[in-house]
């Protein structure tokens, strides 16, 4: 008899409990953000340099987006470093890895990536159970006889019990960089304006 009210009295305990820690306003996250290239190595040295630029065109540029919550606006993701710096050092790798860099009597290949959007955001109120992660990067190449410039987007959603903690927020969101990277690297057009 002892059994059988104390089981659910426990449950009802653990739901409780569960609900209040996760009704508190949450607090701003710091996520490292992967700078290496997730591209496979070239053994081929093109012997032409590449100028690269990433610009950072949201409104917002010092956060990644918001971990919902009671106050969205005081549970921040911020990146370190940011977005924009880690773009950059990402593509020049990813350049080096593909067998860019060294003098060359060719003009430098001009590569800009612009971006658009990005915006991880899980849901307002006491329970926070939905998160979404969304990204447009557009890439521009000009290799002199060739140019082109094309947008890259990704749209994720995961469903969860509370509000992600750091270490699986900062997981999902370099693997979705990287997985937009290979899927944006790997395109056609983007392989014949980089020579490859």
């Amino acid at each position: 008899m002892l059994k059988r009210i104390a089981s659910p009295l426990l449950a009802s305990t653990l739901v409780a409990s569960i609900l209040l820690s996760s009704g508190c306003a949450l607090s701003p996250q710091m996520i490292n953000l992967q700078t290496s290239s997730p591209l496979a190595a070239s053994s081929t040295q093109l012997g032409r340099s590449a100028l690269v630029r990433v610009r950072d065109l949201r409104e917002d540029t010092e956060q990644l987006g918001s971990r919902g919550g009671t106050q969205p606006d005081q549970a921040p993701l911020l990146a370190k470093p940011s977005l924009q710096q880690a773009l950059q050092t990402k593509m020049q790798n990813s350049l080096q890895q593909l067998g860019f860099g060294g003098s060359s009597p060719f003009e430098p290949l001009k590569v800009d990536l612009a971006i658009e959007t990005f915006a991880y955001q899980c849901n307002d109120g006491l329970w926070v159970s939905q998160c979404q992660l969304a990204m447009t990067l557009v890439l521009s190449i000009d290799n002199d006889s060739f140019a082109t410039s094309q947008p890259f987007t990704l749209n994720e959603q995961r469903s969860v019990i509370t509000s992600p903690r750091v270490g699986y927020n900062e997981e999902w969101i370099n693997q979705s960089i990287d997985k937009l990277w290979l899927h944006m690297m790997s395109q056609p057009q983007v392989k014949k304006a980089l020579g490859l």
